[in-house]
């Protein structure tokens, strides 16, 4: 039986941000409410036995969509045998799991922190990302019926897959004893301590890395977005250095909340050339969360890689299956008879 891999992160779009800015909580409700409409846009496009394999989480969340919702015998659901104490460490494991099972495809209701996680351990597996978080650059803001029907057209062989993945840029920043990845964004906080993680004090930040950077993006990268878009399949990133001086740039750290940064220098980074991060007492933020406390007089340094995780383009693979009939993924009889101007013609 084919198997793909579910990932509904409980604890993403809940963090402080929520309370020191405007953004609405991502509650579980929505986020079973979502689950489902993508279980449903799956089940419209496919015609084989698949099973979802899914990480064990506190709530339930997927147990409560079964419920609430009526699918196929087609489709069938297995939960897996890995621990749920509600932190990274159940994504850590799963993904891990899941990927040595086998599964085809790993699907990520999550943020860029729950992305970050499963790119740790996912490998060669497809990342089909959807956003449920409070940053949300990597995973994809798309109405889940329509990422389901991606899977769906992905998985029933209705795409090549050389059009529709790609490996995703990351930042490896390392230090002579540790090291860590960021899908997104690394800043180093000049401030020691995690706290509840999120970053949203501009007088803290001293710098910022990017893989990727648009001006319609909140958060952290759009320190950079807003001097200069990066798209994810260029193979360059950016960084600024931050201070009270230089270019002063109205950043949206997070919904509703605008504050202007002060950029000293910038300048672009490219794969495999490493750059030092400041030294001295503070943490760096990984994808938008503090992770790693930084300790006085070590060293840290990033560099851009781009063997990241491979990730699906979903709106991609929904333009590549226009026209198509759900029968098997076959085009309908009537497909060859379209005008080529994409209108009807005249008399």
């Amino acid at each position: 039986m084919r198997r793909v891999g579910l990932v509904v992160n409980p604890v993403a779009g809940k963090d402080i941000r929520r309370l020191v800015a405007w953004g609405s909580v991502s509650g579980n409700r929505e986020k079973i409410n979502a689950l489902i409409r993508f279980l449903q846009g799956f089940v419209g496009v496919t015609r084989g036995t698949f099973c979802f394999v899914y990480m064990p989480d506190p709530y339930e969340l997927v147990e409560v969509a079964r419920k609430e919702a009526t699918f196929p015998s087609r489709i069938r659901f297995e939960k897996a045998p890995t621990p749920a104490f509600g932190d990274a460490t159940d994504t850590l494991r799963f993904t891990e799991w899941a990927v040595q099972e086998g599964v085809e495809a790993l699907v990520v209701f999550g943020g860029d922190g729950t992305n970050r996680v499963v790119a740790k351990r996912s490998g060669n597996t497809p990342l089909f990302s959807l956003s449920c978080g409070t940053n949300n650059v990597f995973a994809d803001t798309l109405e889940p019926t329509l990422g389901g029907m991606a899977l769906g057209f992905f998985l029933e062989g209705g795409v090549p897959e050389a059009e529709v993945l790609s490996r995703s840029k990351v930042l490896r920043c390392f230090s002579e004893t540790r090291e860590d990845i960021a899908l997104v964004d690394v800043v180093f906080v000049a401030k020691d301590i995690l706290g509840t993680r999120a970053v949203w004090e501009p007088e803290t930040v001293r710098f910022v890395a990017v893989t990727q950077s648009s001006p319609a993006n909140i958060g952290l990268s759009a320190v950079v977005g807003r001097m200069v878009s990066i798209s994810p399949k260029e193979r360059r990133g950016a960084f600024a250095w931050i201070g009270q001086g230089g270019w002063r740039v109205p950043v949206p750290l997070a919904p509703g909340l605008v504050r202007e940064v002060g950029v000293e220098e910038f300048g672009f980074l490219f794969p495999g050339e490493p750059l030092r991060l400041p030294q001295g007492r503070g943490a760096l933020a990984l994808d938008g969360e503090r992770e790693i406390l930084v300790h006085p007089h070590e060293e840290w340094w990033i560099r851009l890689e781009d063997q990241g995780p491979v990730k699906a383009d979903l709106r991609r693979i929904l333009e590549l299956t226009q026209g198509r009939s759900g029968e098997h993924g076959q085009r309908g009889h009537h497909a060859q008879a379209w005008p080529h101007d994409g209108g009807r013609g005249h008399q």
